[in-house]
């Protein structure tokens, strides 16, 4: 099935993949050129994995391959957990390898292997091959996994989903990266991706197939996603005020005796009136997640106040807490870990019900629960189940439903749709949008997927590190961030290049002055002086950036007016 084709290093056709009862690929036939970036994209479930384990020569037990591969030169597969010897330090993995596929000795190997991780901006790369994967975070674990991948030289690189869990701005620039050596070297590169925004338009491939119930598809031209319709702002009192709330979490004591804090928000402020929506945005890290779970006191802040309806939530008794928790409910990532997998659907649903919004029959309770069934898309019978029987976009409606089972004001959501893609995550979106309209419900959206976040909501802050760099209405944001770290989350939810270096600060030690200044092109002497303030830049907009505040008062000298 592999052979010399014409100089291609990659030639399929008519490859289909069979069990005993299914058809699980259908009659594929594409090529992949030297140094041609080939993105294939599809949901879960698709197939994507399945075809680059046939092309490596690694299809699973029991299914049976017809057709043609023609693979003209070294093939390499990565897989999607990037996978290194764990017990084995970095220069000798290499080593191995270059002294395989290239009969390397140690010396010109681990040569090879430093100016392989440098490619991919790992700092003294030399030292690094000393170290075992499990001392390497995870940004830098994958990049010492496709540097080995590429040292070897091979003529087509089979890429699984490659840093799929990374932050944007950090996957993007290590694809970037991989996709700029693969056509310098001239190795054709396959890369299996989730359903995500067109990989051509940024440059990131040449060319895109769609991999859908086995088959190929051309791609269809996608349209931007718009932003949701402008609401108006809202008019009444705050219904949720967060004042200079601080969370963090003891470390012990030092050598010397001094008590050690990590601080993950750090004094943020923010109010939210009836109907409005507001989306918090950043990376790991970031505390967008500890911020929305402090809000409703599943992590005890340490200072500030967080007031609902003019209760003080950080404080409130155990009862005023109960009956706030009517209005404020949360959205998870993980739905199904948010149910008890013991118990079946429709008994945790009326548990809830019980325990905040009691009903006066049995009667009544059923006739509740299939009206929130009815509303999220799932039918009455979804009840009866556990949990585990429920697929991850059956799971987060289930979740949905029991969120509104209260009848909320606020709902919280802490990235909802991480476990779906493609369609079905933007019909669960979609679905979001349209109950939180009908229901008038105030909205909480946190998330790493900035181009998400500002078509959801109205309004959106952006969190480095505990705290607020950029505030704005979205549609100022998306049209025109002014916070390079703002900038660089736009860009990688568009997987363009995003201008940042280097991986994001540890909260343990953060730098000095400003928290970006060590990755930021615009940073100068003073960012490493003070922290920037929260500053207007123009009616609503606000930065906490001293570049941005620089132009804005070299405008107002100027006599212009700030942009």
């Amino acid at each position: 099935m592999s052979g010399a084709d014409n100089g291609v290093p990659l030639r399929v056709e008519g490859l289909s993949l069979l069990t005993s009862r299914d058809i699980l690929l259908d009659r594929l036939s594409f090529a992949v050129e030297p140094g041609e970036v080939l993105a294939l994209s599809g949901g879960t479930r698709a197939g994507k994995t399945l075809l680059l384990r046939a092309l490596a020569g690694l299809a699973p037990k029991g299914i049976t391959v017809l057709g043609d591969i023609h693979i003209r030169g070294r093939r390499l597969l990565v897989t999607q957990d990037g996978a290194l010897d764990p017990l084995r330090p970095l220069g000798a993995q290499f080593t191995e390898l270059l002294a395989h596929q290239s009969g390397m000795d140690e010396r010109t190997a681990l040569r090879c292997a430093a100016e392989a991780l440098e490619r991919f901006q790992v700092p003294a790369a030399a030292r690094r091959l000393a170290l075992h994967p499990h001392e390497l975070g995870e940004a830098m674990r994958w990049r010492a996994a496709l540097a080995l991948a590429m040292a070897a030289q091979p003529a087509l690189l089979l890429a699984d989903a490659p840093a799929a869990a990374l932050d944007p701005t950090q996957r993007v620039r290590l694809l970037s990266d991989l996709a700029a050596w693969t056509r310098e070297a001239g190795t054709a590169l396959l890369l299996a991706e989730r359903p995500q925004p067109d990989p051509v338009h940024s440059g990131l491939a040449d060319r895109r197939l769609i991999l859908a119930q086995g088959r190929l598809e051309a791609p269809e031209e996608e349209p931007t996603p718009a932003l949701s319709p402008v609401e108006p702002a809202p008019s009444g009192p705050p219904i949720l005020s967060v004042r200079d709330l601080r969370v963090a979490f003891p470390l012990g004591r030092s050598w010397r005796g001094e008590e050690r804090w990590l601080t993950v928000v750090d004094g943020l402020s923010i109010a939210l009136a009836e109907g409005e929506t507001l989306a918090l945005l950043g990376e790991t890290g970031s505390g967008k997640s500890v911020l929305a779970r402090a809000i409703l006191r599943l992590v005890p802040p340490v200072g500030g106040q967080v007031s609902w309806l003019g209760t003080d939530l950080a404080a409130a008794p155990p009862e005023a807490m109960r009956r706030a928790r009517r209005d404020l409910q949360i959205l998870f990532p993980d739905p199904l870990a948010a149910f008890d997998p013991l118990m079946t659907i429709g008994a945790q649903f009326a548990e809830t019900l019980e325990s905040l919004r009691p009903t006066r029959s049995s009667a009544d309770r059923a006739a509740r629960l299939a009206e929130a069934l009815e509303e999220v898309g799932l039918p009455a019978t979804v009840l009866d189940l556990h949990p585990g029987a429920l697929r991850p976009a059956a799971a987060a409606r289930a979740g949905l439903a029991r969120a509104l089972l209260p009848e909320p004001r606020l709902l919280v959501c802490d990235e909802p749709a991480a476990a779906l893609d493609g369609a079905e995550r933007a019909d669960f979106l979609a679905l979001l949008q349209a109950i939180r309209r009908r229901r008038r419900l105030a909205l909480l959206y946190a998330t790493q997927d900035a181009a998400e976040g500002l078509r959801i909501a109205r309004r959106a802050l952006v969190l480095l590190l505990g705290r607020i760099v950029e505030s704005a209405d979205s549609s100022v944001l998306a049209a025109g961030a002014r916070h390079p770290y703002s900038r660089a989350l736009i860009a990688a939810a568009g997987l363009a290049r995003p201008a940042l270096h280097g991986d994001p600060p540890s909260p343990l030690r953060p730098p000095t002055g400003c928290a970006l200044r060590l990755r930021c092109p615009l940073a100068h002497d003073g960012c490493a002086q003070v922290p920037p303030t929260l500053d207007p830049v123009a009616p609503g907009h606000r930065v906490a950036c001293h570049v941005a505040q620089d132009e804005v008062q070299d405008s107002a000298q100027a006599g212009g007016k700030a942009p």
